[in-house]
Protein backbone atom coordinates (compact mmCIF):
# COMPACT_ATOMS: atom_id res chain seq x y z
CA UNK A 1 0.00 0.00 0.00
CA UNK A 2 0.94 3.63 -0.79
CA UNK A 3 2.11 5.96 1.89
CA UNK A 4 -0.32 8.09 0.51
CA UNK A 5 -3.10 5.72 1.30
CA UNK A 6 -2.58 4.90 3.94
CA UNK A 7 -2.50 8.70 5.46
CA UNK A 8 -5.84 8.76 3.10
CA UNK A 9 -6.95 6.30 5.34
CA UNK A 10 -6.29 7.99 8.67
CA UNK A 11 -8.08 10.88 7.92
CA UNK A 12 -6.06 13.43 5.51
CA UNK A 13 -7.25 14.65 2.40
CA UNK A 14 -5.18 13.69 -0.75
CA UNK A 15 -3.59 17.07 -1.31
CA UNK A 16 -2.76 17.13 2.50
CA UNK A 17 -1.18 13.21 2.29
CA UNK A 18 0.76 14.74 -0.62
CA UNK A 19 2.36 17.87 0.74
CA UNK A 20 2.72 16.31 4.05
CA UNK A 21 4.87 13.60 2.36
CA UNK A 22 6.22 16.04 0.37
CA UNK A 23 7.75 17.91 3.30
CA UNK A 24 9.16 15.03 5.22
CA UNK A 25 11.56 14.26 2.47
CA UNK A 26 12.61 17.97 2.09
CA UNK A 27 12.64 18.48 5.70
CA UNK A 28 12.57 21.88 6.20
CA UNK A 29 11.42 23.69 2.74
CA UNK A 30 9.35 27.31 1.58
CA UNK A 31 6.15 26.91 0.34
CA UNK A 32 7.59 27.18 -3.27
CA UNK A 33 9.60 24.21 -2.75
CA UNK A 34 6.74 22.54 -1.17
CA UNK A 35 4.52 23.31 -3.78
CA UNK A 36 6.82 21.78 -6.54
CA UNK A 37 7.46 18.86 -4.68
CA UNK A 38 3.71 17.78 -3.97
CA UNK A 39 2.60 18.86 -7.73
CA UNK A 40 0.18 21.52 -5.52
CA UNK A 41 -0.31 24.97 -6.66
CA UNK A 42 1.39 27.23 -4.34
CA UNK A 43 -1.98 29.13 -3.13
CA UNK A 44 -3.54 26.35 -2.61
CA UNK A 45 -0.32 24.59 -0.59
CA UNK A 46 -0.46 27.85 2.01
CA UNK A 47 -4.13 26.71 2.68
CA UNK A 48 -2.80 22.88 3.30
CA UNK A 49 -0.36 23.83 4.80
CA UNK A 50 -2.56 26.13 7.47
CA UNK A 51 -4.68 22.71 7.72
CA UNK A 52 -1.71 20.41 8.33
CA UNK A 53 -0.88 22.98 11.37
CA UNK A 54 -4.21 23.00 12.91
CA UNK A 55 -3.38 19.24 12.92
CA UNK A 56 -0.65 19.52 14.40
CA UNK A 57 1.76 17.77 12.43
CA UNK A 58 3.47 20.69 10.38
CA UNK A 59 5.24 23.66 12.33
CA UNK A 60 6.00 27.31 10.67
CA UNK A 61 9.63 28.34 11.10
CA UNK A 62 9.84 32.10 11.21
CA UNK A 63 12.06 34.03 9.17
CA UNK A 64 12.73 37.63 8.32
CA UNK A 65 11.84 37.25 4.98
CA UNK A 66 10.33 34.47 4.51
CA UNK A 67 8.79 31.47 6.74
CA UNK A 68 9.68 27.49 6.13
CA UNK A 69 7.68 25.08 7.31
CA UNK A 70 8.92 21.65 8.34
CA UNK A 71 6.79 18.08 9.01
CA UNK A 72 6.50 17.01 12.79
CA UNK A 73 8.06 13.18 13.22
CA UNK A 74 5.36 10.60 11.59
CA UNK A 75 5.47 9.15 15.36
CA UNK A 76 2.79 11.93 16.06
CA UNK A 77 0.07 10.46 13.50
CA UNK A 78 0.05 7.78 16.02
CA UNK A 79 -0.24 9.39 19.18
CA UNK A 80 -2.96 10.89 17.24
CA UNK A 81 -4.91 7.82 16.73
CA UNK A 82 -4.64 6.77 19.89
CA UNK A 83 -5.89 9.90 21.36
CA UNK A 84 -9.38 9.49 19.30
CA UNK A 85 -9.28 5.73 20.33
CA UNK A 86 -9.26 6.98 23.72
CA UNK A 87 -12.18 9.30 23.19
CA UNK A 88 -14.09 6.66 20.86
CA UNK A 89 -13.85 4.27 23.81
CA UNK A 90 -15.08 6.68 25.94
CA UNK A 91 -17.90 7.54 23.65
CA UNK A 92 -18.61 4.16 23.05
CA UNK A 93 -21.34 3.12 25.46
CA UNK A 94 -23.95 6.47 24.34
CA UNK A 95 -23.47 5.32 20.87
CA UNK A 96 -24.20 2.20 21.09
CA UNK A 97 -27.35 3.06 23.41
CA UNK A 98 -28.32 5.09 20.34
CA UNK A 99 -27.86 2.65 17.56
CA UNK A 100 -29.66 -0.14 19.04
CA UNK A 101 -32.76 2.33 19.71
CA UNK A 102 -32.48 3.33 16.39
CA UNK A 103 -32.85 -0.25 15.35
CA UNK A 104 -35.76 -0.69 17.04
CA UNK A 105 -37.41 1.63 14.33
CA UNK A 106 -38.06 0.58 10.93
CA UNK A 107 -34.81 2.21 8.42
CA UNK A 108 -35.15 3.10 5.12
CA UNK A 109 -31.65 3.58 3.40
CA UNK A 110 -30.99 4.04 -0.38
CA UNK A 111 -27.64 3.27 -1.89
CA UNK A 112 -27.15 5.21 -5.49
CA UNK A 113 -24.38 3.99 -7.82
CA UNK A 114 -21.65 1.14 -8.36
CA UNK A 115 -20.44 2.25 -4.81
CA UNK A 116 -23.38 1.97 -2.78
CA UNK A 117 -24.04 -1.51 -4.63
CA UNK A 118 -20.77 -2.54 -2.83
CA UNK A 119 -22.07 -0.92 0.12
CA UNK A 120 -24.59 -3.14 0.39
CA UNK A 121 -22.72 -6.61 -0.90
CA UNK A 122 -20.27 -5.67 2.28
CA UNK A 123 -23.19 -5.87 4.57
CA UNK A 124 -24.44 -8.91 2.73
CA UNK A 125 -21.39 -10.15 3.59
CA UNK A 126 -20.90 -9.94 7.06
CA UNK A 127 -24.40 -12.00 7.20
CA UNK A 128 -24.34 -15.59 7.70
CA UNK A 129 -27.04 -16.28 6.00
CA UNK A 130 -29.00 -14.21 2.87
CA UNK A 131 -31.98 -15.54 0.93
CA UNK A 132 -32.38 -14.35 -2.74
CA UNK A 133 -35.12 -13.90 -5.35
CA UNK A 134 -35.79 -12.13 -8.52
CA UNK A 135 -33.36 -12.47 -11.79
CA UNK A 136 -30.13 -11.80 -12.64
CA UNK A 137 -30.56 -10.87 -15.75
CA UNK A 138 -29.77 -6.67 -15.34
CA UNK A 139 -27.43 -7.83 -12.88
CA UNK A 140 -25.40 -9.88 -15.21
CA UNK A 141 -25.41 -6.90 -17.82
CA UNK A 142 -24.17 -4.55 -15.29
CA UNK A 143 -21.15 -6.85 -13.55
CA UNK A 144 -21.29 -10.21 -14.81
CA UNK A 145 -17.18 -10.43 -12.86
CA UNK A 146 -19.20 -9.40 -9.71
CA UNK A 147 -22.12 -12.40 -10.07
CA UNK A 148 -19.17 -14.99 -10.14
CA UNK A 149 -17.29 -13.42 -7.50
CA UNK A 150 -20.07 -13.55 -5.77
CA UNK A 151 -20.71 -17.08 -5.39
CA UNK A 152 -16.71 -17.59 -4.96
CA UNK A 153 -16.70 -15.32 -2.16
CA UNK A 154 -20.08 -16.99 -0.33
CA UNK A 155 -17.96 -20.16 -0.66
CA UNK A 156 -15.06 -18.57 1.02
CA UNK A 157 -17.28 -16.91 4.26
CA UNK A 158 -19.18 -19.61 4.06
CA UNK A 159 -22.57 -17.88 3.57
CA UNK A 160 -25.42 -20.55 3.39
CA UNK A 161 -27.42 -18.97 0.44
CA UNK A 162 -31.22 -19.53 -1.10
CA UNK A 163 -31.34 -18.70 -5.08
CA UNK A 164 -34.72 -18.51 -5.68
CA UNK A 165 -34.90 -17.06 -9.94
CA UNK A 166 -37.03 -16.94 -13.17
CA UNK A 167 -36.70 -19.60 -15.78
CA UNK A 168 -34.94 -16.93 -18.34
CA UNK A 169 -32.09 -18.25 -20.46
CA UNK A 170 -29.89 -16.20 -18.06
CA UNK A 171 -30.92 -17.31 -15.06
CA UNK A 172 -31.11 -20.72 -15.93
CA UNK A 173 -27.22 -20.31 -17.25
CA UNK A 174 -26.51 -18.31 -13.95
CA UNK A 175 -28.13 -21.40 -11.76
CA UNK A 176 -25.87 -24.04 -13.65
CA UNK A 177 -23.04 -21.84 -12.50
CA UNK A 178 -24.04 -21.47 -8.95
CA UNK A 179 -23.49 -25.37 -8.52
CA UNK A 180 -26.09 -25.78 -5.81
CA UNK A 181 -24.60 -27.49 -3.24
CA UNK A 182 -25.16 -27.05 1.08
CA UNK A 183 -24.50 -24.11 1.17
CA UNK A 184 -25.91 -22.62 -2.08
CA UNK A 185 -28.92 -23.92 -3.07
CA UNK A 186 -31.09 -22.43 -5.97
CA UNK A 187 -34.53 -23.12 -7.20
CA UNK A 188 -36.47 -22.22 -10.03
CA UNK A 189 -39.81 -20.82 -10.13
CA UNK A 190 -42.64 -21.84 -12.25
CA UNK A 191 -42.45 -21.30 -15.77
CA UNK A 192 -44.39 -18.08 -16.97
CA UNK A 193 -43.13 -16.43 -13.50
CA UNK A 194 -41.64 -12.77 -14.07
CA UNK A 195 -39.36 -10.63 -11.92
CA UNK A 196 -38.07 -7.29 -13.27
CA UNK A 197 -34.92 -7.11 -10.67
CA UNK A 198 -32.91 -8.94 -7.72
CA UNK A 199 -33.86 -8.85 -4.18
CA UNK A 200 -32.03 -10.25 -1.46
CA UNK A 201 -33.17 -10.75 2.46
CA UNK A 202 -30.64 -11.35 5.44
CA UNK A 203 -30.12 -10.64 8.95
CA UNK A 204 -33.19 -7.91 9.67
CA UNK A 205 -33.09 -6.27 6.45
CA UNK A 206 -35.09 -6.59 2.63
CA UNK A 207 -33.00 -5.14 -0.35
CA UNK A 208 -34.47 -4.21 -3.38
CA UNK A 209 -31.52 -3.47 -6.24
CA UNK A 210 -32.60 -1.95 -9.14
CA UNK A 211 -29.57 -1.90 -12.43
CA UNK A 212 -31.96 0.02 -15.14
CA UNK A 213 -32.60 2.25 -16.14
CA UNK A 214 -30.61 3.94 -12.93
CA UNK A 215 -28.44 1.82 -10.48
CA UNK A 216 -29.79 1.78 -6.59
CA UNK A 217 -30.43 -0.53 -3.98
CA UNK A 218 -33.29 0.38 -1.43
CA UNK A 219 -32.61 -1.33 1.93
CA UNK A 220 -35.35 -1.56 4.71
CA UNK A 221 -34.56 -2.66 8.04
CA UNK A 222 -37.02 -3.80 10.10
CA UNK A 223 -38.02 -7.34 11.86
CA UNK A 224 -41.63 -7.32 10.99
CA UNK A 225 -40.93 -6.35 7.78
CA UNK A 226 -37.96 -9.13 7.18
CA UNK A 227 -40.52 -11.39 8.87
CA UNK A 228 -43.36 -11.13 6.55
CA UNK A 229 -40.84 -10.73 3.32
CA UNK A 230 -38.98 -14.22 4.78
CA UNK A 231 -42.73 -15.72 4.92
CA UNK A 232 -44.17 -14.93 1.82
CA UNK A 233 -40.11 -16.82 0.06
CA UNK A 234 -40.80 -19.14 2.25
CA UNK A 235 -44.27 -20.15 0.36
CA UNK A 236 -42.72 -19.71 -2.98
CA UNK A 237 -39.49 -21.65 -1.93
CA UNK A 238 -41.72 -24.81 -1.21
CA UNK A 239 -43.55 -24.68 -4.37
CA UNK A 240 -40.06 -23.45 -6.54
CA UNK A 241 -38.26 -26.68 -8.13
CA UNK A 242 -34.62 -27.46 -7.70
CA UNK A 243 -32.61 -26.90 -10.72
Amino acid sequence: MENIEILERIGLNQKQASVYLALLELGTASVQLIAQKAGIKRPTTYLILDELQQKGIVSIIPRARKALYTAENPEKLIGDLRKKEELLKFSMPNLLALYNAKKEKPQVQLFEGHEGIKLVYDKIYSSSEVWFFGTTKEAQKYDPEGLAGFVKRTQQEGITVRDLLTRSPEDMAYAERAKSGPKYETRMVREGAQFLSDNAIFADSVVFFSFHPQIFAVMITSKEVSTAIRTLFQFAWEQAEPL
